[in-house]
């Protein structure tokens, strides 16, 4: 909680956890103000959201520790309400609704029970209704607590802030004015947030707003140029001018991945990570995702230009600071479904990254020239990472990803890579 509310800038809002097992409280929610967080009420382990998402992941085939991602892309495909009413005996919410409420854990199985019902339906209907569930009870946990405390802004972390379609949820209602998810929302914020905490309450330090997530390592010329001696097969060129050549290549329509300055903190891929193409064709989500090896049924994310977004994305308001990080999703305006197909979801969204200059100068001038070429103002923004590989974070990690992916271009620092058999 003292992750999300630390960083958010506001003065006071409603902080909510939903995480899986946590530390023996799953979830909870938070009275935040003055630099202080105050827990009203939480749940155990056991009764949580993370652990219901979780089971369905793991039931339908999926890593449940690193997959639940693909159930919300999946859940797009399906009819949310052939198997309604039997998720709403997989997780639902107490009648003082203060905690969530599964079914005990002896009593599961796959094979028999509840499962074996859900066996009757298809995968994509499935995680229709357990998404669909998700956002409806954790909707009205969290619509409770704001009733309860007045507060019109909302502030989250835990693993299961991760689902972007519930955190749109939760911005479409009446009784939030701002949110904010922080961009570490998993496990990985938990040092952050409890540093935060320490500063808190040792220094008075008040909520303030990222000026950056990029945290991680990065690495000199004298770095990459190590590196890529040790790769064949390649064309190397140095490039003074790598963001209109790169900006260039989109409109060709190659595929560039971009390994540039420090690594992002938190799941997403923000830029200095990142593969990037045009998102102007329909087919890219199958025959990209192949290259990279990845399920077909993911949606691409794009990065946009945040004086534009209003012209890409509804209900913006309230919501533009938090899509700094790629943490919420949007519906699409029609121009966006039209011109940008390629990063636009089945059901008409999209998770976007919106970027400022002052956020990273270098990304944002590839995709201001690329603007500035094309009248568009999104390309598609995908994690440079081979499937079931963590985002590359070494210029050793960035090489053997481009090559394994078949990719057409690298630009790894101010070097533009070609690969001379990228099919």
């Amino acid at each position: 909680a003292y992750s999300a509310f630390m960083t958010s800038g506001f003065p006071e809002s409603l902080g909510v956890t939903i995480d899986n097992i946590g530390d023996g409280l799953s979830g909870g929610l938070f009275y935040c103000k003055d630099g202080k967080v105050r827990l009203m009420y939480g749940m155990p382990a056991l009764a949580s959201a993370g652990q219901f998402y979780g089971e369905i992941t793991q039931f339908l085939g999926f890593n449940p520790l690193k997959h639940a991602g693909k159930v919300t892309g999946l859940a797009a495909r399906g009819d949310p309400y052939k198997a309604y009413p039997l998720m709403m005996r997989f997780f639902s919410l107490s009648r003082d609704q203060k905690r969530f409420v599964l079914p005990p854990l002896m009593t599961k199985s796959f094979k028999r029970g509840l499962y074996k019902e859900l066996a009757k339906f298809s995968p994509e209907d499935i995680a229709a209704a357990a998404q669909r569930r998700l956002e409806d009870v954790v909707v009205d946990f969290v619509q409770h607590g704001l009733e309860q405390t007045g507060l019109r802004r909302l502030v989250l972390a835990g693993g299961v802030a991760g689902n972007v379609r519930l955190n749109q949820k939760l911005h479409e209602l009446e009784q939030v004015d701002e949110i904010f998810v922080h961009p570490g929302m998993s496990d990985a914020g938990l040092s952050l947030g409890a540093g935060l905490m320490f500063l808190a309450e040792r220094t008075g330090l008040e909520p303030f707003k990222l000026d950056t997530v990029y945290f991680g390592p990065e690495f000199d010329d004298a770095a990459v140029e190590s590196e890529l001696r040790k790769f064949s097969g390649l064309k190397v060129k140095k490039d003074p001018n790598i963001e209109e050549t790169i900006a260039t290549l989109l409109t060709q329509g190659k595929v560039v991945a971009r390994f540039a300055g420090r690594m992002e903190y938190g799941p997403r891929a923000l830029g200095n990570r990142t593969i990037l193409y045009q998102a102007t064709d329909p087919s890219v989500n199958d025959w990209l995702n192949e290259k990279l090896k990845r399920t077909e049924f993911m949606p691409f994310a794009p990065v946009t230009l945040a004086d534009k977004a209003h012209e890409c994305y509804l209900g913006l308001e309230g919501a533009e600071y938090t899509a700094k990080f790629m943490t919420i999703a949007f519906d699409c305006t029609p121009k966006m479904k039209r011109e940008c197909p390629g990063v636009v979801h089945v059901d008409g969204t999209a998770r976007p990254q919106l970027i400022h200059e002052s956020d990273n100068p270098s990304y944002y001038r590839i995709l201001r020239r690329y603007y500035e070429m094309t009248g568009l103002s999104s390309v598609i923004n995908t994690s440079f990472n081979m499937h079931e590989e963590p985002i590359v974070c070494t210029p050793y990690d960035a090489l053997r990803a481009f090559k394994l992916g078949h990719l057409d271009y690298l630009a790894i620092n101010n070097f533009l890579v070609k690969n001379d058999s990228p099919s």
